[in-house]
């Protein structure tokens, strides 16, 4: 092993006197020592210590379950279009901090993929936060409370991934809306997001109490924005008709059924939203 295998080592774990000072220590005591041992106790700290940042990463994101682009059943749902959602597992897209929005009825994977790429870029070493939107309008109302919303925005500003599933689920104050304006305006310069909704985009508007506000928001969140239509079965639904046994696979199926309806009004309704976009 070579001593400038160890200094880089050295250098790593942030040693950086002794990576310095090693050879002139080796010659002091002028003998042939064997650094393999040495060599391998420092690699293994390394990757002790890269782990533990891992997982540090991964728990300051709050994610509610850790889960993996590999374990995604795409069998089930053949209808997800698997190839942009493995280049979103590039991270390709958080380098120019653009928007991933994955629509489309529940259970169909939306969450499931979207925390598999942020569980990826906490593992590449990148910060994520993410939140619910119900949680997130409960932290600022928290916030707002406790006179501390600046270290809130602090937080979620020093992400480079942002995170927020069931978008368009919550109803908003006027107070909260502003500051989720304010936060999604902010984001730009800052921070790529993924956005998870099973709801119509031509209703999003209804969660804001001003349409000012509404429009000045859903703008903010489809500004250079890639849309990802999730339809097929659902993954919950399977797992429920599992339980029950096949008497309830007949209403299982109508429900899926009004889902994907609401789905295509998503997909339409997002096009026009893009088209309205790119006129700007």
């Amino acid at each position: 092993m070579s001593v400038e295998t160890m200094q880089a080592q050295l250098r790593k774990l942030q040693l950086s006197t002794a990576a310095r000072e090693i050879e002139e220590v080796l010659s002091a005591h002028k003998k042939s020592v064997s650094l393999d041992w040495v060599s391998e106790l420092l690699e293994r700290e390394i990757d002790s210590r890269k782990e533990r940042g891992i997982q540090a990463r991964i728990k300051r994101a709050a994610f509610p379950e850790v889960t993996t682009l590999e374990s995604f059943d795409w069998e089930f749902n053949p209808k997800i279009d698997r190839s942009k959602v493995e280049e979103l597992g590039t991270l390709e897209f958080m380098k120019k901090n653009r928007i991933a929005l994955f629509l489309g009825a529940p259970g169909v994977g939306k969450s499931h993929l979207a925390i598999a790429i942020g569980v990826r870029a906490a593992t590449a070493g990148c910060r994520v936060w993410w939140t619910s939107a119900k949680r997130l309008v409960q932290r600022i109302v928290m916030a707002k409370a406790r006179h501390n919303l600046d270290e809130l925005f602090k937080q979620v500003l020093a992400a480079q991934l942002w995170i927020i599933d069931d978008w368009g689920v919550v109803t908003m104050s006027r107070e909260v809306a502003e500051e989720v304006f304010d936060l999604m305006d902010r984001r730009k310069y800052s921070s790529a997001m993924i956005l998870t909704s099973n709801r119509a985009v031509e209703e999003w508007g209804e969660v804001f109490p001003d349409p000012v506000v509404a429009n000045a928001t859903i703008d903010r969140i489809f500004d250079r924005a890639d849309v990802l239509e999730f339809e097929g079965k659902s993954y919950r639904l399977k797992g429920r008709i599992m339980e029950v046994g096949h008497g309830a696979l007949e209403d299982a199926i109508k429900e899926n059924d009004e889902e994907n309806e609401s789905l295509k009004a998503n997909k339409n309704a997002g096009k026009r939203m893009n088209e309205r976009m790119q006129k700007r």
